[in-house]
């Protein structure tokens, strides 16, 4: 719908122009600083709705949030607050990005004769620190070693952010 001209309503409380094009902002998200949930909005907890007792809301989210355990009459609301998931803006809307934090790998190898050490990613070389074997005149250490977060934790390695600092709020959706 292209909009040709918009006649500018009364201010609200807040002093902002409201839209008549968009009265109801069904679907839309609603933020609250305490744990609120007005009458026109639903708390964003993963709830299963019928179709028939919400038919403008379902018009909007249609079957996107659903699991598979709801049946053809029903359908699934985002949830946010329970799972504590974070909202990010993107192009693949209502996708489910998994937590994790960038791996961390690197090597090493020891040099022969004092010749050196080869290090690389997450690790810088120290200097010469291997040991002459008296008799044969060989350092000791001539094998690479290999360094991976993931070993250590499976979190490691899945994303390529880290969750930043937050504040929890309570998340609602619009029915009406």
């Amino acid at each position: 719908m292209k909009v040709k001209s918009i006649k500018t309503n009364t201010l609200n409380q807040n002093n902002y122009n409201t839209n008549k094009f968009t009265p109801d902002q069904v679907g839309s998200l609603v933020v609250y600083p305490v744990d609120y949930t007005h009458e026109n909005t639903l708390s964003c907890d993963g709830y299963v709705l019928l179709i028939d007792d919400y038919p403008l809301l379902y018009s909007v989210i249609g079957k996107k949030f659903n699991t598979g355990s709801e049946t053809e009459t029903e359908f699934r609301i985002p949830d946010y607050n329970i799972t504590g998931n974070f909202l990010q803006p993107g192009t693949n809307v209502g996708n489910k990005i998994n937590a994790g934090l960038p791996n961390i790998s690197g090597y090493f190898t020891g040099g022969n004769n004092y010749s050196g050490c080869i290090a690389g990613g997450a690790f810088t070389y120290r200097g010469d620190t291997g040991s002459v074997n008296p008799g044969n005149g060989r350092s000791y250490g001539d094998k690479q070693y290999n360094f991976n977060a993931s070993n250590s934790n499976s979190l490691y390695g899945k994303s390529s952010t880290v969750q930043p600092p937050s504040q929890i709020v309570h998340v609602c959706i619009r029915y009406k």
